[in-house]
């Protein structure tokens, strides 16, 4: 029997409200969700200029508690989580026993011995697995994923807007800390490389909350805004995102996550092979490209030098911030100097592209 997308995929608990400001539909690792409203291109540029909401709620989230809980984490997270202290998160990947990355979270520490993790939609049930597969006694975890929903306000007039909407309390709010909301949080985090917040609230109270921030935020300009340009705004920044840059068999020193690993930690759960990836060097490394000649480059495109492979795209797109084709990719280790020439196959074809530094974009501080 086949089956429709409407009804294969998950619906956001917004769904209706995306199809009133007439959102383009499409499915994002089994949930429906607003590829766009108005076109990827406007979209992308109002959140470099001034602001846009992402609705978000497919992501995980995970409360931890109890009183091993902070010995329990520091065991199994690749960074120390002591120093976290209550109202603050800290970003890290996810690591196997191989080195690879089983997804990449953001830790929040609630208090002493609570905290919330919030991971990647289509990594919910593998990232459940490898917590309770190594949850010890004192310790629990629930799966707050069904009850929570998130929102992302970005853009340079983010903190404008929140600070009208919610209040002054929220104004002095520092990039990775975050304050109670409504059963909930806001954190200033964000992905998409400017400045922002991410709003997490209990579902039931998810549209009081976007109603609030466009009843604000219209008269500065804010739209609501689709997957598409999440993908192109973050690529922009450089950001990875798991089943591109971010994989299982890719290991953070790869990825260009090293600074997200304390290698000083004593043990956690793949750190004798990163410790060993670090002191003898990896043999690929992510870099980012722009295309000298005309072409798009997208996922799976084979990258070569002198007629021989030496990579894949794992991201591409053309920006309109620079109006420039970018990509990132994995890249023999001896190909991955910037200015270095390479050639990404587009359709069969050799273009020309060169090796640059990451991010593409860094906002103004």
């Amino acid at each position: 029997m086949t089956m429709t997308l409407e009804t294969e995929a998950r619906k956001l608990p917004l769904h209706e409200e995306h199809l009133q400001r007439g959102a383009r539909m499409g499915d994002f690792g089994g949930w429906l969700v607003p590829l766009f409203y108005t076109s990827i291109m406007e979209e992308h540029a109002a959140v470099r200029a001034q602001a846009g909401v992402f609705d978000i709620s497919h992501m995980g989230e995970f409360l931890i508690e109890g009183p091993e809980t902070l010995f329990f984490l520091e065991k199994n997270l690749p960074r120390r989580i002591a120093p976290v202290k209550p109202g603050q998160a800290v970003y890290m990947p996810l690591v196997n026993d191989r080195g690879g990355m089983v997804d990449d979270i953001i830790v929040y520490r609630m208090a002493e011995q609570k905290f919330l993790i919030i991971v990647n939609a289509g990594n919910i049930e593998k990232d459940l697995h490898w917590f309770r597969s190594r949850l010890i006694s004192g310790a629990v975890l629930t799966d707050l994923s069904e009850e929570m929903g998130l929102l992302a306000l970005q853009g340079p007039l983010s903190q404008t807007i929140l600070v009208e909407c919610f209040g002054a309390f929220y104004k002095d709010l520092r990039r990775f800390h975050y304050k109670d909301f409504e059963g909930g949080i806001i954190a200033r985090t964000g992905y998409t490389g400017e400045d922002g917040y991410e709003i997490m609230v209990p579902k039931e109270k998810l549209k009081k909350i976007w109603d609030v921030l466009f009843r604000v935020g219209e008269k500065h300009g804010l739209l609501a805004i689709g997957f598409g340009a999440r993908d192109t705004l973050r690529l922009e920044a450089a950001m990875p995102l798991y089943g591109h840059e971010l994989s299982d068999e890719i290991t953070p020193l790869e990825a260009d996550l090293g600074w997200a690993v304390d290698l000083t930690k004593e043990d956690f759960p793949g750190s004798g092979i990163l410790k060993k990836q670090a002191q003898e060097g990896i043999r690929k490394k992510r870099i980012g490209f722009e295309m000298i000649g005309r072409g798009i480059p997208r996922q799976g495109f084979e990258i070569q030098k002198d007629g021989k492979t030496i990579g894949a795209v794992t991201s591409g797109s053309f920006i309109p911030t620079t109006g420039k084709n970018i990509g990132m990719a994995y890249v023999a280790i001896d190909q991955a100097k910037t200015g270095n020439k390479i050639n990404v196959m587009v359709r069969g074809n050799p273009v020309e592209a060169a090796v640059v530094s990451l991010p593409f974009y860094a906002r103004k501080r």
